[in-house]
């Protein structure tokens, strides 16, 4: 989730009144904030906190995105993925978050590599899977910071899915992603090397653990039965 998404959030979560909240950022988009237009657009889409009116929701994000605001581009990619007061179209989607991608959202490159490999029935989505697409969206995200790509390149390496399987560069993109705390690339990282390295096969056991990994958790307890 963008990181002004989850402020949003946690300011209409800890709100007494979200009228109040409301009032507030309606206030600062009429003075020309272009982040609270955006917020007003998602608190419109959303519909939890506030009465849903995607029509409405899908003008303010229009308006924030042509004055060239990163999030309300990615939010009105997820707009047109549900179809959310619009026609769901694979096809806006994907184009509104290479938009947002192109700005520094880059959990975008995460949304438009799932949506190449996401199989749909209905033709008329006009959409086609396509892994090669998929990977090299990862790729772009994992080589701008973005954890989850990291993770996903890591793994598609480590298995040699879409891509030749390439251990060394596996190892690279998952150790990265655990470090910044995907608790998958951790239990991969402890599998692999439960078969070579016992010393680094527990040290990411150990980490798995602590992230919240039940597989780790299991391991680790039948490691102590063992011994």
């Amino acid at each position: 989730m963008p990181s002004q998404r989850a402020l949003l959030v946690r300011r209409l979560d800890e709100a007494v009144d979200v009228q109040v909240v409301y009032d507030d950022l309606r206030r600062q988009a009429l003075q020309g904030n272009v982040a609270a237009l955006n917020d007003l657009g998602w608190i419109w889409l959303n519909g939890k906190y506030w009465h849903a009116d995607t029509d409405l929701a899908g003008h303010l994000l229009r308006m924030a995105a042509l004055q060239g605001h990163p999030v309300a581009w990615f939010n009105l990619g997820q707009q047109h993925y549900f179809g959310k007061g619009v026609a769901t179209s694979y096809v806006q989607a994907a184009e509104c978050y290479r938009q947002a991608f192109e700005r520094g959202v880059l959990q975008a490159a995460a949304a438009l590599a799932d949506l190449y490999e996401e199989e749909v029935c209905d033709e008329q989505l006009a959409w086609q899977v396509d892994f090669p697409q998929a990977y090299q969206w990862f790729l772009r995200g994992a080589e701008q910071g973005e954890a989850r790509c990291r993770f996903e390149v890591g793994y598609r390496l480590l298995h040699g899915l879409t891509v030749a399987r390439d251990v060394k560069a596996a190892l690279y993109w998952l150790e990265l992603a655990a470090a910044a705390g995907v608790m998958q690339a951790a239990e991969e990282l402890a599998v692999h090397f439960s078969r070579s390295d016992s010393a680094r096969y527990l040290d990411w056991r150990d980490r798995a653990v602590r992230l919240g990994s039940s597989l780790a958790l299991a391991m680790k307890l039948e490691d102590q039965v063992q011994t």
